[in-house]
């Protein structure tokens, strides 16, 4: 068996490595709901068939034995000596040490996070490229994905587990199948500063948990500790702080909660399954398993449970799908709107973080709850994942180098958030049977949708789904008349605050007392839509 310690190269041109480590500092900032986001969405970019994947969170007490805890306290004391250091690092290697020292204590409150139904991180060399385990454990910047379609693009993600821990410390584990054959690698990561040894011999920041030449133990040379029982990556974070959560239980509820905010979409398609120790959230108990405080989360799971009322084909997009539910209470206010991308991860429900051009929705169109999901073509790059920052939390053209495909993913977003904006609008935007006469009037001197013509004729390769009711459905939109209603509603007396079923909205127009405060399915225009 290879003899396994902690080990960092000479620093021989003596570079200088504090401790605000790029990669960790961008996912300093709310460490943990980055963490639950970044390890779900590399399990699901490493899916290995129709199952679900299962990513479980847990705690364990590991033995400090098991990553040479006693030799990782002697390197955390030299890195509060190094010159390299900074304030706040010297604190947290402190509260580092003092946790592995404290009454010599054999065992350390662990974060193991561990993924099935994945291919695992394979040691398999790819052409042109590392292979996805070097990509992960010693990789910087490098995306540690097969297909241009997964979610991460930039190769940071995997610093958020060292954000969680005042030990800096990650140890990682990896099973998968090669020719029929089960393989395995185990290495440990540290990221400290550049130190002096008890040699005096300048060291680097990185260092690893390892064989001789930072070479990792190999198939049976893994312990059972870290030893996986099918296909998957493990990723254990010694030193986690449970202390924010209340404990055990509350740690387990934010988790979860957590983790369905942002993969509410994944859970419900049947493509993820989320573990907490002993609880556990799929398909069929999302719903009652969400703890979290978010109504909008909530109304994205409802909605996400539909069917997509339209879908349309975007080159260099690929295809997207719209999901719905308009609020039958007139005086609804809800705007919602959740982009969500490919494995289902939601990348932001601001309109303004999503790059496409959407605007402000118009007062006088009916509350909605809606999901944009754009699903890439595996084998092709695509302008939401190029425009995707670092955290995946927003689009911007930004993150597009090149000029000419910048402005080529401009063309395509635009073009995008024309076709969501019009959608949005022939479900949600206000019928004109319900607008005043006068303004009905004018309507025959202005350019408006046609009631007779479904609004989105005019984009070929639209597809419409068959089976939601059409009757009573809003037909056309506000269009250019949208700003004589904003002028209406400022100048006219409210008279009718309860609003009606039929009328104009404000409570100023006919209709009789509406059923508000309830939410029904997308309704499809009148005519055009087929059954």
């Amino acid at each position: 068996m290879p003899a396994l310690e902690w080990r960092f190269q000479t620093n021989a041109a003596g570079e200088i490595e504090g401790y605000n480590n790029a990669g960790i500092s961008l996912f300093s900032d709310n460490r943990e709901n980055n963490l639950i986001r970044e390890s779900i969405q590399n399990s699901l970019d490493a899916r290995s068939s129709t199952l679900p994947v299962s990513v479980e969170f847990s705690l364990i007490d590991l033995e400090q034995t098991a990553f040479q805890g006693r030799q990782l306290s002697d390197l955390l004391a030299r890195a509060i000596q190094s010159s390299h250091n900074d304030e706040n690092g010297r604190a947290a290697f402190q509260r580092a040490k003092l946790l592995l020292d404290y009454n010599q204590r054999e065992r350390v409150k662990t974060l193991c996070i561990k993924d099935s139904n994945t291919t695992g991180a394979t040691d398999i060399p790819r052409a042109g490229a590392p292979s996805k385990w070097e990509a992960l454990t010693k990789g910087s910047g490098a995306p540690v994905k097969d297909t241009k379609d997964a979610a991460g693009s930039f190769g940071l993600g995997k610093h958020a587990a060292f954000a969680v821990t005042d030990l800096r410390t990650v140890l990682y584990s990896a099973t998968w199948i090669d020719q029929n054959r089960t393989r395995s690698r185990f290495i440990g990561k540290s990221i400290l500063v550049s130190h002096i040894d008890g040699a005096g011999i300048g060291k680097r920041g990185t260092g690893y948990l390892s064989a001789e030449g930072y070479i990792p133990l190999k198939d049976g040379e893994v312990s059972r500790r870290f030893g996986l029982n099918s296909p998957g990556t493990a990723l254990y974070i010694p030193g986690y702080d449970l202390r924010p959560h209340g404990g055990t239980p509350g740690w387990e509820n934010d988790v979860i909660s957590t983790a369905i905010d942002h993969y509410f979409h994944a859970i419900t398609r049947g493509n993820l399954v989320i573990k907490a120790n002993s609880k556990a959230v799929n398909a069929d108990n999302i719903a009652e398993m969400y703890q979290g405080a978010s109504t909008r989360t909530r109304n994205f799971i409802r909605v996400s449970q539909m069917t997509p009322v339209v879908s349309h084909s975007f080159d260099g997009i690929g295809t997207v799908s719209l999901y719905i539910q308009v609020y039958d209470d007139p005086k609804s206010k809800l705007r919602e709107i959740a982009l969500v991308r490919d494995s289902g991860m939601m990348i932001t429900s601001a309109r303004g973080n999503m790059g496409m051009g959407l605007g402000s929705i118009p007062t006088v169109w009916h509350g909605f709850t809606a999901i944009i999901e754009c699903i890439s073509n595996p084998d092709e790059s695509s302008y939401i994942r190029d425009t995707e920052s670092p955290k995946h939390d927003r689009l911007s053209l930004g993150f597009i180098a090149e000029q000419s495909r910048r402005r080529q993913a401009h063309t395509a977003l635009q073009e995008l958030g024309a076709w969501v904006r019009q959608q949005l609008e022939s479900f949600a935007g206000l019928p004109l049977e319900q607008t005043d006469d006068e303004v009905k009037e004018l309507a025959q001197f202005l350019s408006v949708p046609d009631a007779n013509k479904p609004p989105n004729s005019s984009i070929p390769g639209t597809v419409h789904i068959s089976g939601l009711r059409q009757s009573d459905a809003p037909s056309g939109g506000a269009g250019p008349l949208e700003g004589i209603f904003r002028r209406e509603r400022r100048t006219r007396k409210k008279t009718n605050r309860n609003g009606g079923g039929g009328g104009d909205g404000y409570g100023t127009s006919g209709g009789g007392a509406g059923n508000t405060g309830t939410g029904r399915p997308a309704r499809r225009p009148p005519v055009g839509r087929g059954r």
